[in-house]
């Protein structure tokens, strides 16, 4: 949309976009951005340009506060098209990593899930989460919370006590992959399941994008960091230097009115937090410049995908073998030692079957490990997979097959598995000796009730309502059952993935955001006020019908009288006027009207230019005058 835009709406979107990046601000200010050769109608002409674009929304809070914002899902296009980027990489200097990158984002929350099936997150009868199973989520997750401090404030760890494990289950709520019941945090299985399809590069880049939005910058320079660092000019593996960095901020406008200095605590903490979810990684130049450089796993956004500001970014963004990670549908590996490894090419789906059959180990590095053990093959069966089923479906998947210890492992461990089990039984408990015994006399209960002691009776299964309808017209009922008869939640049963193919349950699709119920991030929801097509010129031109014809038609010179009023009627209008002055046709935009004695002060400017200048008029200043009004239907103009 943006080379179908007038020459002024793309230089007003620009101004937003410098001034408050994808942040919400107030209709009115929007006038401080207007430039001095459009007039004020010509302005709510672009700013209507703009919405029909898509690339300015009007939104409106709940007591009817206006609000105008770019979309966030379009600040990376907008930062492309409008402003000169071109990084250089650090060049001639040694660099020490100071904060290496932890293992990605996706492999972290991978982990997260993977602890939530397994362990789940219960609550306390506060609505708490049990520290104990917090600290043992705290304890699998690389990233730390010091990471964290530029996402959310510290305070916000009350619920959980650690940041880190608050920050993953706010992502897991806003992705829609967990969700709260009353006991517990637990997982959505559907929403995992069209998740796991994705490859680690999808992931990162909506978990990316996820992360700019729900935890966005104050500071609208520093929203235009984060989202700069996504352009494919910045190479990845490359060393940059942050000061480099935040002079060409300010030499493209993006800055604001903040000086480097000021800007690069902020700037920092973001890199921290990039290396934290292991997509960066920081470091120190010889002369002690703060540097860094792109992981492997750094993040696209889709407005990035064709970034036009350096061609080799399609490659630069794939592994160097030129294939996307995660996918491919290639096998894991099994060693004779029980260790598993997983390469890049595995698809997520498969790893989260493995991960239901074999314990996790790591998952640096991109080459990530398990382990086979009797305890998961174990825990594997209570969740309704039989060791046979584990063990054919671990070889099937395998690249090579299962070696030779390996299968006689699974199968020593599979004689013991399974050997013994638990039934529930409904149990009938009598109050006395006397009416155990006429129970156990009764003639059309033999085949339904079997005696375990003096007062208990188990009630064969299927038998409940016979029994209780029998007891009843004895004089002998007893209490009607109600819910679940074992306390707790049963284990989820699990399913391994039977191949490679996407599963078919529904392409997974991002919540909106008045639908996520997080922990963090819980900002109040703008609604978008759509563009009516009632939003016209004539909108814009209250009262048109009772100014005379001829104020608009042609240059006519009047009483000066009538002077002052066609230039009241054009300040109201927020138009301008054509003047004759001093033999020169000019463009006058009224700002502002003065008294004793009267004038107009605003922009002059030769008619056909934008040449403009300050000045103040009284009605002898000109000659010949006429309103004009902005162009009504505007293709390739504003005005």
């Amino acid at each position: 949309m943006m080379n179908k835009l007038s020459p002024y709406s793309i230089e007003v979107l620009q101004r937003i976009c410098a001034a408050y990046a994808d942040r919400a601000f107030p209709v009115e200010k929007a006038e401080q951005l207007r430039p001095e050769a459009l007039c004020r109608a010509e302005l709510q002409l672009v700013v209507q340009e703009l919405r029909r674009a898509g690339l300015l929304e009007l939104r409106q809070r709940i007591w009817g506060e206006q609000l105008y914002q770019i979309p966030p899902q379009q600040l990376a296009a907008i930062q492309q098209e409008c402003f000169s980027f071109r990084p250089e990489p650090l060049f001639g200097s040694s660099v020490s990593a100071t904060g290496p990158a932890e293992a990605g984002l996706a492999a972290q929350l991978f982990r997260a899930l993977v602890f939530m099936r397994e362990e789940g997150l219960p609550l306390t009868a506060k609505g708490g989460i049990h520290k104990k199973h917090a600290g043992r989520l705290a304890g699998l997750l690389p990233v730390q919370d010091k990471h964290l401090y530029c996402l959310v404030p510290k305070a916000s760890a009350d619920e959980t006590g650690s940041i880190k494990v608050t920050v993953l289950l706010d992502i897991m709520l806003a992705l829609g992959l967990a969700e709260r019941g009353e006991t517990a945090y637990r997982l959505a299985e559907e929403k995992v399941k069209s998740w796991l399809d994705h490859s680690e590069l999808q992931m990162t880049g909506i978990l990316y994008n996820m992360i700019l939005s729900r935890y966005a910058a104050a500071e609208p320079a520093q929203q235009h960091f984060r989202y700069l660092l996504t352009s494919g000019a910045f190479i990845r593996g490359s060393w940059y230097v942050l000061d480099d960095i935040l002079e060409l901020l300010q030499q493209s406008g993006l800055s604001a009115d903040h000086n480097a200095e000021s800007l690069k605590p902020g700037c920092l903490a973001w890199l921290h937090c990039m290396a934290g979810f292991g997509w960066c990684e920081t470091g120190t130049a010889d002369n002690g410049e703060d540097c860094f450089r792109w992981m492997m796993d750094k993040p696209v956004l889709p407005a990035r995908q064709q970034d036009t500001d350096a061609r080799h970014s399609a490659a630069a963004d794939l592994p160097e073998d030129g294939h996307d990670t995660g996918r491919a549908g290639g096998g894991f590996i099994v060693q004779p030692d029980l260790e598993v490894l997983v390469p890049p090419d595995v698809s997520y789906r498969l790893r989260w079957g493995l991960a239901g059959c074999a314990e996790l180990l790591s998952t640096d590095d991109g080459l990530w490990s398990f382990r086979l053990s009797r305890g998961k093959l174990e825990a594997a069966a209570e969740r309704g997979l039989p060791p046979e089923a584990v063990t054919g479906w671990l070889a099937g998947h395998a690249a090579g097959g299962l070696p030779d210890q390996v299968r006689q492992s699974l199968v020593q461990w599979s004689r013991t598995i399974g050997r013994t089990s638990w039934s529930e039984v409904l149990l009938l408990t009598c109050q006395g000796n006397r009416d155990a015994d006429d129970i156990a006399a009764h003639p059309r209960l033999g085949d339904s009730l079997t005696r375990i002691g003096p007062l208990h009776f188990i009630v064969q299964q299927g038998s409940a309502d016979l029994v209780r309808r029998e007891l009843t017209a004895a004089g002998l009922a007893p209490p009607r059952l109600s819910g679940g008869s074992v306390p707790g939640d049963a284990l989820q049963p699990f399913e391994l993935p039977d191949d490679d193919v996407p599963a078919q349950s529904e392409a997974y699709d991002l919540p909106a955001l008045e639908m996520t119920r997080g922990l963090l991030g819980n900002t109040a929801v703008l609604r978008t006020v759509p563009l009516a097509a009632a939003e016209a010129v004539e909108a814009l031109l209250p009262g048109a019908d009772g100014v005379p014809q001829m104020w608009l038609r042609e240059s006519r010179e009047y009483h000066i009288t009538t002077a002052q009023k066609v230039m009241e009627q054009a300040y109201r209008w927020g138009i301008k006027v054509r003047l004759s002055v001093e033999g020169q046709s000019c463009d006058f935009i009224p700002e502002q009207l003065r008294g004793n004695p009267w004038r107009a002060a605003g922009w002059l400017m030769t008619a056909g230019t934008n040449q403009y200048e300050a000045a103040e008029l009284a009605p002898g200043d000109w000659k010949e005058m006429k309103l004009l009004l902005p162009e009504q239907h505007r293709n390739s103009s504003s005005a």
